[in-house]
């Protein structure tokens, strides 16, 4: 291929244009790419550092604002009294009235603050009470030496694993919280006295509205760390402090925005840390590189490199390629087909081009023309044979003698009404085959294969027979005598004479979820052996023109013609009826209406018109 295109100079000059043209763009996409890569990591995490600033904001505004939040117990007297009298009690035992006082006090803060959900009182001595919101009341706890340090007249963060070690007893308020602790003083002459120690607890929720807010709640963790790395909170619910501190220390490979890109356990992350100095905390994020999506420019740089050489490629291949001569033959063979030489086929070319393509179908649709010609004629054929053959069987002499046979014994008899009923429906049927329409709708065609019942039934006495046809699928077409050779197929082949209960079914009907109208035709006489079956099913798939013309040619006849009305899929299919006895014959039509199929095969359309009609 390389060769043919390198025939000629010029192709040479082109072939070398379009190699340095690639090269040129793909460097230049390469730094391009990294360029805007780089920025687009920036830009994304600079959301990430707002986000990280919001939540480090508001835990610093709580703790500017902490000793305001005491404001109404100091500046109320008989609070702050009630209070002190609670540290100072040796056992905790107050009057009611105090106690009540103190509920009242500390009910007020906590609903002052949506996320306050409790306190804890720590006294000097080491007496710890919770105010419970729930249940608003203080329980005294089981107090246990911490390794967490109170230092007293400083506003201090205590995590939650820190309030839980302070007593065993202890139930948080929420499935996680921090505590801000102040100290509880006292004037005594000129000096402070401190009493204990007020924890506030709050909940994390806080942090969590602040980060589902942001809509980046899914693509990073956030945490919220004290200078010993002890988790205050974390968004992924992982409160090991070892974590955090572990991924700092890894080795930075870059650092984009404030971000450093970190490797851990085999994947890529970028961590941020923001250091809160007046209160001594971290709120640190670690963002999966995989999560930063490539931006719009970087899709379009990357189509750009890929596009521009292949249509420079594409360009010199369509130039140096000799596609006059393909268009030509095309032409030529399309001016030959026009004279009605539908034999004619374009030879295939070789490769796998646009050209080979239009060669194949184009043969496709002679083919597809040609067959349908030739369906169509053999369609007229077969049609004219099928009304031989339906008034054929219909006037039998010996069907017609046994019929004449039991109305004179039906006149002799006194029935004159039975008698008038037989000729009614013998004239019917008469005047049904002289009609020269190939299609009726499926509601006539039941109509004349009840008067052929009612005929044949004179031969056995004890006969019924079940017509049922949907509602929706009456005004269908079909084409005629389709029904009366299967029918009479029953009465031939599988009753006697001497048949009891004989019982014929004919439905067509819609399956549940089917487009097509389902023909059943069932009798409940002779049973057919799996051979026989096998037999008849050969000879439905061999040629009608081929065939014994005295051994089945009913039921060829009948698939014959639905075939090349509807298609491969509407022959009939044979099985044994229902129980294991007599005879069932079951075909699919799709529904058309019977002037449709009448205009498909109309004598002024032409054969690809017919089929198409049909088949559509």
């Amino acid at each position: 291929m390389i060769r043919k295109l390198m025939q000629s100079y010029y192709a040479k000059i082109s072939l070398a244009c379009i190699c340095i043209v690639s090269i040129v763009t793909g460097v230049f996409s390469c730094l391009c790419y990294g360029l805007i890569s780089r920025q687009n990591v920036s830009e994304h995490l600079n959301n990430y550092n707002i986000l990280a600033n919001n939540q480090s904001a508001a835990l610093s505004s709580r703790l500017a604002s902490f000793s305001d939040f005491f404001y109404p117990v100091f500046n109320d007297p008989e609070a702050y009294d009630a209070l002190c009298e609670l540290y100072l009690s040796p056992n905790g035992s107050l009057p009611n009235e105090t106690t009540d006082l103190l509920l009242d006090t500390m009910n007020a803060l906590c609903a002052s603050d949506p996320y306050c959900c409790g306190m804890l009182l720590l006294t000097r001595t080491g007496r710890l009470y919770q105010y419970d919101t729930k249940y608003v009341s203080l329980i005294p706890l089981n107090f246990v030496r911490a390794t967490f340090r109170f230092t007293p007249y400083q506003i201090q963060i205590i995590t939650d694993s820190q309030i839980s070690e302070l007593s065993s007893d202890l139930e948080l308020p929420a499935s996680h919280v921090y505590g801000l602790s102040g100290t509880l003083f006292r004037y005594k002459g000129n000096e402070l006295e401190n009493l204990g120690y007020m924890i506030a607890l709050y909940s994390t929720e806080e942090f969590g509205n602040i980060l589902v807010s942001s809509g980046l709640e899914d693509t990073a963790e956030y945490t919220i760390t004290d200078s010993a790395f002890s988790v205050i909170y974390s968004s992924e619910g992982n409160y090991d402090s070892g974590n955090i501190e572990s991924l700092l220390s890894q080795p930075v490979r870059d650092t984009v925005n404030n971000a450093r890109l970190i490797s851990a356990a085999g994947n890529d992350y970028y961590i941020s840390s923001l250091y809160q100095n007046n209160y001594d905390y971290y709120t640190t994020y670690v963002l999966p590189a995989e999560n930063i999506p490539a931006s719009a420019a970087q899709t379009l740089l990357l189509l750009f490199s890929l596009l521009l050489p292949l249509g420079c490629i594409l360009l010199y291949s369509t130039v140096f390629r000799s596609s006059g001569r393909k268009v030509r033959n095309i032409l030529n063979s399309m001016e030959i087909v026009g004279r009605n030489n539908l034999s004619y086929r374009m030879a295939i070319p070789k490769g796998n081009d646009e050209f080979a393509s239009i060669t194949h179908s184009f043969n496709h649709m002679c083919d597809e023309l040609q067959k349908n010609v030739e369906n169509v004629y053999l369609f007229e054929i077969s049609q004219r044979k099928s009304e031989l053959y339906a008034m054929q069987t219909s006037i039998n002499p010996h069907f017609l003698y046994n019929a004449l046979e039991q109305i004179r014994v039906q006149t002799l008899n006194g029935d004159g009404n039975k008698a008038a009923h037989m000729l009614l429906l013998l004239s019917k049927m008469y005047r049904y085959q002289t009609r020269r329409n190939l299609f009726i709708s499926i509601a006539e065609e039941c109509a004349q294969t009840e008067n052929l019942i009612n005929l044949y039934s004179c031969r056995i006495s004890d006969c019924e027979y079940e017509i049922h046809a949907d509602a929706g699928a009456k005004k269908y077409g079909i084409p005629k005598n389709i029904l009366q050779p299967l029918v009479e197929n029953s009465f031939v082949h599988g009753f006697t004479p001497e048949q009891e209960n004989a019982f014929i079914t004919i439905t067509a009907a819609f399956p549940e979820g089917a487009e097509k109208i389902r023909f059943t035709i069932e009798d409940n006489g002779r049973s057919v052996t799996e051979e026989d079956l096998e037999l008849l099913r050969e000879k439905l798939r061999q040629p009608v023109m081929n065939r014994d013309e005295e051994n089945g040619f009913a039921l060829s006849n009948v698939n014959n013609r639905l075939k090349l009305v509807f298609g491969e899929g509407a022959c009939l299919e044979l099985s044994v009826g229902e129980g294991g006895s007599g005879f069932r014959v079951t075909f699919s039509i799709p529904p058309i209406l019977p002037e449709d199929l009448a205009a498909s095969y109309s004598g002024t359309a032409s054969g690809a018109e017919m089929s198409s009609g049909v088949h559509a």
